[in-house]
């Protein structure tokens, strides 16, 4: 049964009051009587009502100053009063009524049923109003539960997306353990003159770069996603950073005997991370020769517009829709037609746009459709060497190394041997230990020249070892190089802050390892003293 709504009638004449309690009782209301201006307002205050039934002529406060008096009162504005009079008002009388809050007159002496009407309408109203704020509450509070949730999978999401991040990257760190071994044996064989497995291990090693191209694109992509990827920004000749990019990428034109035709301006010059520039570029070129037929000539531009460089590389290959001419760029993206038949992971080229973008350019596509080849052009705030301004030119390292001692420690054993095996054929001296412990007593006995220490070996760590070593009292401290499969600005500042004078990242290039010893092996000052 539904609760009574309250009335509230006032009257001073308590008989009046006891007719209209008469004609409203039974409809499921519950009438409040007041006599006086204070009962009514005290009702009102302690009840919720839904209307009031008000007689006009009162002693003291009349009908029209107490409406005037409860409209006033935000709490009650909205309340429905129907006058009571027993007497004909003029019309100003009618008007000052309606001004003052009333909704409707009634005449007495008073018909019963035009009243129960109108009070229905009040009542009815009440309900009404009450009903939707009820609802409102109800929809309130279920938006607010819904916030909730979206708030709770929002953060799951964050948090599932982090670790996709952390996923990437150990993944990548992970992977590139055992390349470390596998890359320094491919160039030890290969360094060993030709032989009947030279082919195979020139693919195996073709691979081997591909492989780790790929880790360093997810890697990237991670610390992209994580915003933990910084520019280290310098003015270079653009030409340099083409021109390293299309020796990083000659293995794959050589495989399907392709060939690049470039015109470059060298006066170009831009503020930008030259590694990453040369990875753009790189992959772009890779990109090129993914996509084009055996034997086929990629063109590679770059000029100045403006204030604009422009790397226009053109190829001949299977070319791309205009509907995909932003999805190309796309994360993870495998496109319809040709292309996804072998269009890889979809890391490449997107890639290649955040980068672009981080240093202020754009990257674009085009093409005349499939099988017509595609443009694609990199352009990047530069500007023109100034005339007589002398470029730089990096000094050539010598690899005179006197056959220094260098001490290897990584609890990979294969990792360790291999790194050893090849150090000796190139004429270094090695020692070489499985855990941190072990290295620190042979770095002890043997004082080398270099230590090329793992990093995340179980318990004794790599940053731990070089701590003590460089508590040794050794007459020349040995040069500490980091070797780990971690790579990004805050592992390499992890490792300097524990001593290490250089960091390698897994699995380290020969070329790269040798040219640094190069210049480390060589005798020291002291050395020569002595």
């Amino acid at each position: 049964m539904p609760a009574a709504i309250d009335i509230l009638l006032v009257d001073d004449e308590p008989r009046n009051l006891d007719a209209l309690e008469f004609i409203l009782g039974g409809d499921g209301y519950r009438l409040l009587r007041a006599t006086t201006a204070d009962d009514a307002l005290r009702s009102l205050l302690e009840h919720d009502v839904a209307a009031i039934v008000m007689d006009v002529r009162m002693p003291g406060m009349g009908g029209f100053d107490l409406a005037r008096m409860i409209k006033g009162m935000t709490r009650f504005r909205q309340i429905p009063i129907l006058f009571l009079t027993a007497q004909l008002l003029e019309d100003q009388d009618i008007i000052a009524g309606y001004d003052a809050g009333a909704l409707d007159y009634l005449t007495k002496p008073v018909n019963p049923a035009v009243l129960r009407k109108k009070v229905e309408a009040f009542a009815d109203l009440f309900r009404a109003t009450r009903a939707l704020a009820e609802l409102n509450a109800t929809l309130e509070a279920r938006v607010e539960a819904r916030t909730a949730e979206l708030a709770k999978s929002e953060a799951a999401l964050r948090s599932a997306n982090q670790q996709k991040d952390e996923f990437l990257a150990t993944l990548a760190h992970e992977l590139r353990n055992p390349l470390a071994p596998l890359r320094m044996g491919l160039d030890l064989l290969l360094r060993k003159g030709p032989s009947d497995a030279e082919r195979t291990l020139s693919a195996m090693n073709r691979q081997l770069t591909h492989m780790v191209r790929l880790i360093d694109d997810l890697l990237d992509v991670a610390r992209i996603s994580r915003g933990q990827l910084e520019l280290k920004k310098a003015r270079v000749s653009l030409a340099s950073c083409i021109e390293t990019a299309m020796d990083t990428t000659r293995p794959f034109f050589e495989r399907k005997q392709q060939s690049v035709r470039s015109r470059v301006d060298s006066q170009v010059f831009a503020l930008v991370d030259p590694i990453r520039i040369t990875q753009i570029v790189g992959n772009l070129l890779h990109n090129a020769s993914k996509f084009s037929p055996e034997g086929a000539s990629v063109q590679l531009e770059l000029s100045l517009m403006d204030d604009r460089a422009l790397v226009r590389i053109t190829d001949s290959g299977v070319g791309v829709s205009e509907a995909q001419f932003e999805k190309i760029f796309e994360m993870f993206t495998s496109l319809e037609g040709p292309r996804s038949e072998k269009s890889g992971l979809g890391i490449g080229l997107a890639l290649a746009r955040k980068l672009t973008e981080m240093h202020g350019g754009r990257l674009s596509v085009e093409s005349e459709g499939q099988n017509r080849g595609s443009v694609f052009t990199l352009s990047l705030p530069a500007e023109r060497r100034e005339e007589g301004r002398p470029a730089s030119v990096a000094p050539s390292a010598s690899r005179a190394h006197d056959a220094a001692l260098i001490v290897v420690i990584d609890d990979n054993r294969d990792a360790a041997e291999v790194l050893a095996i090849s150090l000796q054929a190139e004429g270094y001296q090695t020692g070489v230990a499985y855990s941190g412990a072990a290295g620190l007593s042979l770095i002890a006995e043997l004082s080398p020249r270099v230590v090329l220490c793992d990093i995340g070996m179980p318990g004794m760590d790599g940053t731990e070892v070089c701590r003590r070593v460089r508590e040794l009292a050794l007459a020349i401290p040995p040069v500490m190089v980091a070797v780990s499969g971690w790579g990004s600005d805050t592992d390499r500042a992890l490792t300097a802050a524990a001593g290490f004078d250089h960091h390698l990242v897994k699995p380290v290039a020969p070329a790269e390892l040798f040219e640094l010893l190069s210049q480390l092996a060589r005798p020291s000052a002291a050395e020569l003293a002595g």
